[in-house]
């Protein structure tokens, strides 16, 4: 894939992050990088999770596992753009999915696991993704161990049983919610972010992932 490669060309590393080769340029070896054109969701699969569908940019392998790990805990953000470029790509490119009027949400992470990390990861594939493509950005569900600032007060929360809370915000109503995630496998956190949207009216969702497992 052209786009593809192209991406991978601008953005340099010492060693593959998927084979450990070393390599003059990108991020991956020709190798890899030919394998990895291998693992592309190109025929748009999709996964029904309740009232929303969930795509991928790519299918899960041991090769998109070892790249998401080096973003997700190593903290190569270069790869989290990488990613970000490609699902900007997937939305452009698929409009009877997504539409035009669209909000950008990430999949809350833990406190403990930004700590741990550095950072959030999918607050980071979000705002990426929200700069490629304009959409507006906005986080509507948080973890339950999140506090509620005072500028929150006003705001209705909607507690679910899982383990997210979502914040109403009418005038976001009309709008599609696109859920932001690094790896789909059976959907159960999709699903409790998609339960705790449709509680509070949000009844159009879609979820994009960089992986999933089919």
């Amino acid at each position: 894939m052209n786009f593809l490669k192209m991406i991978l060309d601008v953005m340099i590393t010492p060693m593959c992050l998927i084979c450990e080769k070393e390599v003059s340029y990108g991020i991956c070896c020709n190798n890899c990088f030919f394998d990895l054109n291998k693992d592309f969701n190109d025929f748009d699969r999709t996964k029904s999770l309740g009232i929303a569908k969930a795509i991928s940019v790519f299918v899960y392998s041991d090769r998109t596992k070892k790249l998401i790990e080096s973003f997700k805990y190593n903290g190569f953000k270069k790869v989290g753009k990488f990613f970000a470029q490609l699902m900007a790509h997937k939305i452009e490119n698929n409009k009877l999915l997504f539409k035009n009027e669209a909000i950008i949400v990430p999949i809350p992470t833990s406190k403990s696991r930004i700590r741990e990390r550095g950072f959030d990861h999918t607050d980071f594939l979000a705002n990426e993704l929200s700069k490629l493509t304009n959409l507006k950005y906005k986080k509507l569900i948080f973890c339950k161990n999140y506090k509620i600032s005072q500028t929150k007060v006003k705001d209705r929360w909607e507690n679910s049983k899982d383990k997210f809370i979502g914040i109403d915000i009418s005038e976001y109503k009309t709008y599609q919610i696109i859920l932001i995630d690094d790896v789909i496998t059976t959907g159960a956190t999709m699903m409790s972010a998609i339960k705790v949207l449709n509680e509070l009216g949000y009844n159009d969702i879609v979820c994009l992932s960089v992986a999933m497992k089919f």
